[in-house]
């Protein structure tokens, strides 16, 4: 036979002649060498602590005679898999290589990452996913989209024990982007095919920002960002909180300041030496969800962050925090909210069952939680808005108020003309029975007098009373082995 005529099909087309010697281990070696250099090998590297990346099914082929009769030693399965150590914590990862047989997704290729989720649930340690691949090979029929299944379940069966963390650095289409949006954080790279179906033919245009936690301009950048994200979070859900060395006092003072409804303004001043990471940035960025450390402790925060106006909770910030709300409990990550709204954002377009579903989501999250929870309001907090935002009534351990904070169910100059309008004569204008309002009704002592409040104080002592109750509440975290998967919203 030519070697022309010897072309390999995967049903294997079986001839007289005999089949080549299979490969030494040196061969391979030598073929595996040839792909270092390759760009998802690079970034799969990159993303660990030096010299700690190890390979795991390295020379995995969909069948091992198939070196035999092609002699193409270096077609390696198109997925890399292994582990290493992330700063200094163990980590696995699976990285889709299109250089190899073009990251097509076939049972073979499936099994890989299965192996590798095996190793990762015994060991209790994250997965870091990079996809990029043309999608499932069509020469293996139903197998390639059951193969999709078999991770999707082996995904799900992880949520909410391990952190999982996509990165999107190529062609994630089709099937394999609801698969990659399964994962707790997506962080994908600008310019990324990130859809189920082409905008070029479906002529819809998918957003991505719903969906990816944080958008970065390359993959090196991607996995700087996960870098930073493992460094917030627990190894697994029983490893509980785990305090970090402070430098930052406990007791330093935030002093006299106007941080004028600015959450990032106020989160850098309480946060220990002032660092944080936000996530979800793209996504109802008025509404901020973040990682930090306060006192030690690291923790998620979040809330409203408005400038040049006022705060008004719609739907799409509400699906944002429940799934925050969701993944803090999972990894008992105690959170801080920061509560600053004048209420719903009613209109014909919100107003519908999608607006309502997305609220009881977030007031279902809140009331399952177990991990430590502490609100502080800030600013206003009026009508529902505040129940559902971290409310005591909504499970809070600790809420504490600010002197100069609005709470009521109904904002002051609405419930004045609902409730006191004919009040309103010559010598009581509007203005003075909203002072009066405010000072009676809507106050911090208001809600203090009623329980709803633990304590009244002051901007400068926001920092110093958060270290107090987290400290405080550091056990609660492993008091309970309840463990939850984390439902994408």
């Amino acid at each position: 036979m030519k070697d022309s005529d010897s072309v390999f099909h995967s049903s294997f087309s079986f001839t007289n002649d005999a089949p080549r010697p299979l490969p030494t281990a040196e061969e391979l070696r030598q073929a595996l060498a040839a792909s270092e250099k390759s760009d998802t090998r690079q970034i799969i590297s990159s993303l660990f602590d030096e010299a700690t990346f190890v390979e795991i099914g390295t020379y995995t082929k969909k069948s091992f005679s198939e070196y035999a009769y092609t002699g193409q030693l270096n077609d390696f399965e198109g997925v890399i898999c292994g582990y290493g150590a992330i700063n200094g914590q163990l980590v696995y990862a699976f990285a889709q290589d299109v250089s190899r047989m073009n990251g097509a997704m076939d049972d073979t290729h499936a099994n890989k990452i299965l192996s590798l989720y095996q190793m990762a649930m015994r060991n209790a340690a994250p997965v870091i996913g990079i996809f990029n691949s043309v999608g499932a090979d069509i020469y293996e029929g139903v197998s390639s989209m059951a193969a999709y299944g078999k991770i999707m379940r082996a995904v799900a069966e992880a949520s909410g024990f391990i952190p999982q963390i996509a990165i999107v650095a190529g062609d994630c289409t089709g099937i394999a982007s609801p698969l990659a949006a399964c994962f707790d954080f997506v962080v994908a790279v600008e310019g990324a095919s990130f859809y189920v179906r082409s905008p070029d033919f479906s002529g819809a245009n998918e957003s991505n920002e719903t969906v990816a936690a944080l958008t970065v301009p390359d993959a090196l950048s991607a996995v700087k960002e996960v870098r930073v994200l493992l460094s917030y979070i627990p190894a697994n859900a029983e490893e509980g909180i785990r305090p970090v060395p402070c430098a930052d006092s406990l007791n330093r003072l935030l002093g006299d300041q106007s941080f004028d409804h600015n959450l990032h303004n106020m989160l850098s001043a309480v946060a220990d030496n002032g660092i944080y990471k936000e996530i979800y940035t793209d996504t109802a960025p008025t509404f901020l969800t973040a990682f930090t450390c306060i006192g030690g402790v690291r923790c998620a925060v979040c809330g409203h962050t408005i400038q040049n106006g006022e705060a008004m909770f719609n739907g799409l910030e509400a699906r944002k925090a429940a799934r925050f709300v969701s993944f803090c409990d999972a990894f008992s990550i105690p959170l801080v909210t920061f509560v600053d709204t004048a209420g719903f954002a009613y209109s014909k377009k919100k107003e519908n069952t999608s607006f309502v579903l997305s609220l009881s989501s977030l007031a279902f999250a809140y009331a399952k939680s177990q991990m430590p929870k502490i609100s502080i309001i800030v600013g206003r907090a009026i009508g529902g808005a505040y129940t559902l935002l971290g409310s005591k009534a909504l499970s809070a351990d600790v809420v504490y108020a600010l002197d100069s904070a609005e709470i009521g169910a109904l904002a002051t100059d609405a419930a004045v003309a609902f409730a006191w309008n004919d009040r309103v004569t010559l010598s009581r204008t509007r203005e003075e029975l909203e002072n009066e309002w405010r000072v009676s009704l809507a106050s911090p002592v208001a809600a203090a007098c009623k329980g709803e409040v633990d304590d009244i104080i002051t901007v400068s002592e926001i920092r110093q009373r958060i270290c107090s109750a987290l400290l405080m509440l550091s056990a609660k975290g492993t008091a309970s082995k309840k463990r939850h998967g984390i439902l994408p919203l």
